[in-house]
């Protein structure tokens, strides 16, 4: 099992290199672009840069890959405000991304953070998978903590990943190993993986005790997680109802979570 998953997803730590990409059309309302890819994954997430001199350059939108046409080669960005450096105190530019500008996808994507239910799990999943520098949910959990949000959501996970520059998301759920984008949360890759599951660390493993919650904090993120499989694998759902791939994985589910096939905007 372990050699299965060692050649696997080496495989994937190949194809998750950065791209470098030459905008090649922006419609009028600057909200879509196209670059020419040779492969690409749907949900692939980056931004924009405007390059102004060799030494000067300045992210001028964010952007993440939601069509891509194999035939032609030609990927669809949708595009929105960069965020990611973001500070009050000082003023920001007004450009919009233009043809000629470059494209950076899969930024961040040689690090990466696993969610694993157990320590067992947690220490085969990394020392099989190459190519990526690991960030130890460790540091997440100390991040969590410092919100007292003791359930990790959306926010969580793609507030952690820009302040720690993570890519790729991996999680641990219903025996398969999912690798996300950490900021979009789509689906990158789905690997069925069957591994014992020993004494069960919600959120997720770590060697933090505990992530507490406080008075100021208000809806689901301040309750503590009850099940981890379907906290877990309905954010992966949410985030990706037109994956084909993830429907006819829950389908086939034998548990409670098969449920979350009826959740899909997918004609059968």
């Amino acid at each position: 099992m372990q050699k299965f998953l060692l050649i696997f997803l080496f495989s994937f730590s190949l194809f998750a290199a950065e791209l470098h990409l030459s905008v090649a059309s922006v419609n009028d309302e600057h909200s879509e672009a196209t670059v020419h890819v040779k492969q690409i994954a749907l949900g692939v997430h980056g931004f924009i840069v405007r390059h102004f001199t060799k030494d000067h350059s300045v992210i001028v939108a964010d952007a993440y890959v939601t069509s891509f046409d194999e035939t032609t080669q030609v990927a669809t960005l949708t595009l929105s405000e960069y965020t990611g450096l973001k500070q009050n105190s000082l003023p920001k530019g007004l450009w919009k991304p233009e043809v000629g500008d470059e494209a950076i996808l899969a930024f961040g994507y040689s690090r990466a953070m696993l969610l694993a239910p157990d320590e067992a799990s947690y220490h085969i999943i990394t020392k099989n998978i190459r190519g990526v520098t690991w960030v130890h949910p460790d540091n997440f959990a100390t991040y969590l903590s410092y919100q007292a949000h003791p359930t990790p959501f959306e926010d969580d996970l793609s507030g952690y990943c820009t302040l720690a520059e993570i890519g790729l998301l991996y999680t641990y759920v219903e025996g398969a190993l999912f690798t996300l984008d950490c900021q979009t949360l789509s689906l990158i890759q789905l690997t069925p993986v069957i591994l014992d599951k020993t004494e069960l660390k919600m959120p997720f493993f770590s060697r933090v005790e505990e992530i507490p919650t406080s008075w100021w904090v208000w809806g689901a993120a301040s309750r503590i997680m009850e099940d981890y499989d379907e906290h877990y694998l309905e954010l992966i759902v949410e985030h990706n109802l037109h994956s084909k791939l993830l429907f006819n994985y829950i389908k086939n589910l034998t548990t409670p979570q098969k449920s979350l096939s009826s959740e899909f905007e997918i004609e059968e």
